[in-house]
């Protein structure tokens, strides 16, 4: 093999030497190769590696913006599959964060299994070590990657451990007192809500788009031994009377991923 490597290389190599490289029964070839599939479509869909495009005249750009919607339409009617290809971008170009977005944010906003995000962590790491054995990284990558993961792997899975319970909650009537059943809402905020206090009796949110602190919300202990300051919720919070009850939820990010702007700039979050 070359000093040097594309991304896509160290992926296909890796797949390819899986069975000599890890240990036996630890990953098997499916559960890596669905995770890096996964990990391309971050790169090209949702970081910011493939969102330069400069074209030279209206026509180019036209053309681009026709083949584009052309693509799209196939996509819908299921003729191709997303593009999983990295083409020639090196190696270099992966920067630790994309590991953190793509293991906090993008994975743990399709799934809450808790398995599979094991899985994918398993994968990430066993492929980080191959990518360092080969000597594929001339600096200290590889230290500042196994940093992340040791991270991000954690947070990754108590956040899915709090939507699959907050969601199992929601559904069985959120914990509402009797006194406030049948009573209507008098009003709702939705959106992403960062958890700004915790205590003994629930956490209160702020909202980008409200300039207020969201709550009390009231929660079990159980669950709010599970949460930390700082992580996001994709939720529907509802007041009834003058208590905040969760209507819905949906993914729960951990606040490694999501941090004040002043505290990092971080990578952008495409959508």
């Amino acid at each position: 093999m070359p000093d040097t490597c594309t991304l896509q290389e160290t992926m296909d190599q890796f797949i390819k030497r899986l069975p000599a490289v890890s240990k036996p029964g630890a990953i098997k070839n499916e559960m890596a190769e669905q995770c890096l599939e996964m990990l391309c479509q971050y790169l090209i869909h949702f970081s910011d590696l493939f969102q330069d495009i400069e074209f030279a005249d209206e026509n180019e750009f036209a053309e681009w913006e026709e083949n584009l919607e052309s693509h799209m339409v196939d996509l819908l009617e299921g003729d191709v599959e997303p593009s999983s290809d990295l083409g020639r971008l090196p190696l270099d170009a992966l920067d630790p964060e994309h590991v953190r977005d793509f293991l906090g944010w993008f994975v743990v906003r399709e799934t809450s299994d808790i398995d599979l995000i094991q899985g994918y962590a398993a994968v990430l790491q066993q492929w980080i070590e191959f990518i360092h054995t080969q000597g594929w990284w001339k600096k200290n990558e590889y230290i500042d990657f196994v940093e992340i993961m040791a991270e991000v792997t954690p947070a990754a899975e108590r956040v899915a451990r709090v939507a699959r319970v907050l969601f199992h909650f929601v559904r069985s009537g959120g914990g509402i007192a009797p006194r406030l059943r049948g009573k209507r809402f008098s009003r709702f905020v939705e959106g992403h809500g960062r958890v700004n206090t915790i205590d003994d009796a629930g956490i209160t949110m702020d909202f980008d788009a409200q300039d207020e602190i969201i709550g009390p919300l009231l929660l079990p202990k159980v669950i709010l031994d599970l949460i930390e300051t700082g992580d996001v919720f994709d939720v529907e919070l509802g007041l009834r009377g003058d208590t905040w009850v969760m209507v819905d939820i949906g993914p729960v990010y951990p606040a490694c991923v999501y941090v004040e702007v002043e505290e990092y700039q971080g990578l952008e979050k495409l959508s």
